[in-house]
């Protein structure tokens, strides 16, 4: 018979563990140990208090002693191999687990046998238990997830196939299933698995599909919908919080993608995917001292990251370094990295350098790969602008609209050729046209004011300029443009003031040259 004193000792404990108030139960039952120092089921406690608080070693040690009391204590045996499993001592682990299924044969501890045998990837006992006389739909789930987790992919099918032969709702198989779909790029067969599953689901695996699925759709706001979900289920799944930053990004939230791409990279700081992610938001955004350094972090970790050797070409051509994005890109293309982003950004330096016939050439590989993408064309049409081919700009610029009446960028390439063409009722049509899309398109308004101050019109060119400025407040290039008109106007004070708003912005050398002489004028003038 237990010493009273002892029982309420324990009776405390259990009341300040179901409060999650470990340590002092731990208190409770030391006091409680005094007093019956070989109690089993108190060492037990003890061992699950400390394997609670994350403290292996001790826990080890009071479930050993329990062990050694009682070698068939199954709690303290799941423990103990929980201990084994997350310390990456699987073997020890996996002898544990065979000892409980030997001592209890069920389902639940056979599914924790072939759990651990999958982590040390020995599949020959893997296809014993594939073989074994099982009916159980779990188990061939638990075969499944062992086989996909190795990397078996068609073996991972076969058994997702028997276990949904014996329960077509096995949550578990649906989902593994789906998942192998998407990676083989089966989408449409993953997407009608997910899609059996409703919006109410509490499964953040399913959630996270379904946010992938209306990304895919262009469906944005859904897609943070389903991606917020899953990441308030799951809050140590950086996975979800890396896909909810990217709906985020799509959507143009910056500062919540921010946000989440920094809680992805807090929960997994290895993963340089998220940090290339957040670089790249920051370089949108034009802020590209954070951009450099997360790029610096991310080739310092992984000199053969080839993504972040394109985004630091681009930072490199932002600094007017042509000649050293080029030869980073070059450099990056030899290396046999021949994706569309290297070159693209390779065309765009060589533009810049007048290398015309390899900016063609380049942009066409793309475009040759990609027919159907009409930003790569537009892109064509502004290299045959910089050449002044106005016509075959224009021409490429049509096709573009013929296949999508409906897409900005083909009309503000057409007013930018034609402009340089001094076709300016051609480039107001283009601008018009462009505005009537969307009415704070800056660019229209931009083009517009360019038109106006080519017709002396400086007033009608200035109201432009203010709403090009007003839909995009950080282009400099816009500052500088109202500074030239306000300078035509012999207004140089406001001049003045849009130099140095578009010198802030930009730190351009042509823009501090530009303030220097207004700053002069204007000290003469006074």
């Amino acid at each position: 018979m237990q010493n009273s004193e002892a029982v309420e000792y324990i009776k405390q404990a259990f009341e300040l563990k179901s409060q999650q108030c470990y340590k002092q139960a731990i208190e409770m039952l030391y006091k409680a140990l005094e007093i019956e120092n070989d109690n089993v089921e108190i060492l037990f406690q003890l061992g699950e208090l400390y394997y609670l608080l994350k403290n292996f070693a001790r826990s080890s040690q009071y479930l050993e002693k329990v062990l050694q009391k009682n070698d068939k204590h199954i709690d303290a045996l799941n423990i103990l191999k929980n201990i084994y499993f997350y310390s990456n001592e699987y073997e020890k682990s996996l002898d544990i687990a065979n000892k409980i299924f030997n001592l209890e044969k069920n389902s639940k501890n056979l599914l924790e046998v072939i759990k651990i045998t999958s982590k040390i990837g020995d599949l020959s006992k893997i296809e014993e238990y594939e073989k074994s006389e099982t009916t159980d739909d779990k188990i061939c789930y638990g075969i499944a997830k062992a086989y996909y987790d190795n990397g078996k992919l068609d073996k991972a099918k076969n058994n997702l196939e028997k276990s949904l032969n014996i329960n077509s709702e096995n949550e578990q198989s649906l989902v593994l299933l789906g998942k192998i779909y998407f990676d083989e790029n089966e989408f449409e067969k993953s997407k009608e698995i997910f899609s059996q599953f409703t919006k109410s689901s509490e499964n953040p695996e399913v959630l996270n599909y379904l946010g992938l699925f209306a990304l895919e759709d262009m469906n944005f706001i859904e897609a943070i919908k389903y991606f917020s979900k899953a990441s308030n289920i799951d809050k140590q799944n950086s996975r979800f919080a890396y896909n909810l930053a990217n709906a985020y990004f799509y959507n143009g939230w910056f500062e919540e993608a921010s946000k989440a791409y920094l809680k992805a990279i807090c929960m997994s700081p290895d993963e340089l995917g998220y940090r290339y992610s957040l670089a790249y938001l920051y370089f949108e955004q034009n802020n590209f001292e954070k951009a450099q350094r997360e790029v610096d972090y991310i080739l310092k970790n992984n000199p053969e990251y080839s993504l972040a050797h394109v985004l630091n070409a681009l930072l490199k051509f932002q600094k007017k370094d042509f000649l050293g994005a080029q030869l980073e890109l070059e450099t990056n293309l030899k290396s046999g990295n021949d994706d569309n982003f290297t070159l693209v950004s390779l065309a765009k330096v060589y533009k810049e350098l007048a290398i015309f016939d390899k900016a063609e050439s380049t942009i066409k590989k793309v475009i040759s790969r990609t027919p159907e993408s009409l930003n790569y064309l537009c892109q064509l049409a502004d290299i045959y602008t910089a050449e002044k081919e106005y016509e075959k700009a224009l021409s490429v610029v049509n096709d573009v609209i013929t296949k999508n009446e409906n897409y900005i960028i083909g009309y503000t390439i057409g007013a930018k050729a034609a402009f340089c063409m001094k076709d300016f009722d051609k480039t107001k049509d283009f601008a018009q046209k462009a505005i009537s899309l969307d009415m704070n398109y800056a660019q229209g308004y931009y083009y517009l004011a360019l038109v106006r101050l080519e017709e002396k019109d400086f007033d009608e060119a200035v109201e432009c300029m203010k709403r090009a400025i007003m839909y995009d407040v950080n282009n400099a290039e816009y500052y500088a443009k109202m500074s030239e008109i306000y300078k035509q106007k012999e207004d140089f004070k406001t001049a003045l003031e849009y130099i140095k708003e578009a010198e802030s912005i930009s730190g351009n050398t042509e823009y501090k040259i530009a303030y220097k002489e207004l700053a002069s004028i204007n000290r003469k003038v006074k």
